[in-house]
């Protein structure tokens, strides 16, 4: 791939992996295969975008990738359904054809919305639907990023519950999250879990957006999913 900030997959050699196939709890030496991410593009709503914050998730993700270069297409409220619109509309496709790396944080507007309109009640009516929705916008999206840069790694986060467990409805939130999360994800799109985010009451802005330290945490979050799937990150010297 393109680029001069480093990333690195865990590979095994193939004729000792055979050999200890069997042999639980025991670890092997791994060769380590370069992955280059010289663009990085964000799409999705204000959370991708950096709601409140001087730049969001972008910031970190520059200190992860120093070489890289991060272009930022999120938008303040945008639904999946918005999301593929402004895809349809071609303005994005050269940034994305050019990139490595494709972060997605999109679909928590197509609940709140539901909900801002009629309470919980009109939610739970309208989830099914909803999530149907949801689910057919985002094999729109991957397949419209695969189509235009067939070479970039697609990475979506899913959504993290940020309200506080005293509040009246934070089980339900809870429940509705877990199960909205299980629309997201393809074959070779990476999902990055953000649910323990949740868990932290310092990093909010607000009752949605991530402060500061959220971003951070959220970075830190992607680089652990990186490093489940064999890569290793480093700091762009190689």
């Amino acid at each position: 791939m393109k680029g001069t900030c480093g990333v690195l997959k865990t590979t095994q050699h193939s004729r000792t992996g055979a050999l200890f196939a069997g042999v639980p709890f025991l670890r092997l030496k791994q060769a380590m295969k370069p992955l280059y991410i010289k663009r990085i593009v964000l799409l999705g709503d204000s959370v991708a975008y950096g709601y409140g914050t001087q730049g969001g998730l972008a910031t970190y993700l520059k200190q992860t990738f120093p070489d890289s270069e991060v272009t930022n297409f999120g938008i303040n409220g945008l639904t999946s359904d918005g999301l593929v619109e402004r895809l349809q509309l071609h303005r994005w496709d050269e940034a994305i054809r050019e990139a490595d790396l494709v972060i997605l944080n999109i679909g928590g507007n197509d609940l709140l919305r539901a909900f801002k309109t009629g309470g919980p009640q009109q939610l739970i009516r309208q989830f099914g639907q909803l999530k149907r929705n949801y689910r057919k916008n985002l094999l729109e999206i991957y397949r419209y990023i695969r189509d235009t840069s067939s070479n970039a790694m697609i990475v979506q986060n899913n959504l993290y519950n940020s309200m506080k467990k005293e509040v009246q409805y934070f089980g339900f939130t809870n429940l509705l999250i877990t199960i909205w999360n299980t629309a997201i994800g393809e074959k070779d799109i990476i999902v990055a879990r953000l649910n323990a985010m949740g868990k932290n009451r310092s990093i909010w802005l607000d009752s949605i957006h991530p402060n500061e330290d959220g971003y951070k945490i959220m970075n830190d979050l992607l680089k652990t999913t990186l490093a489940d799937r064999g890569y290793s990150v480093h700091s762009g010297d190689h």
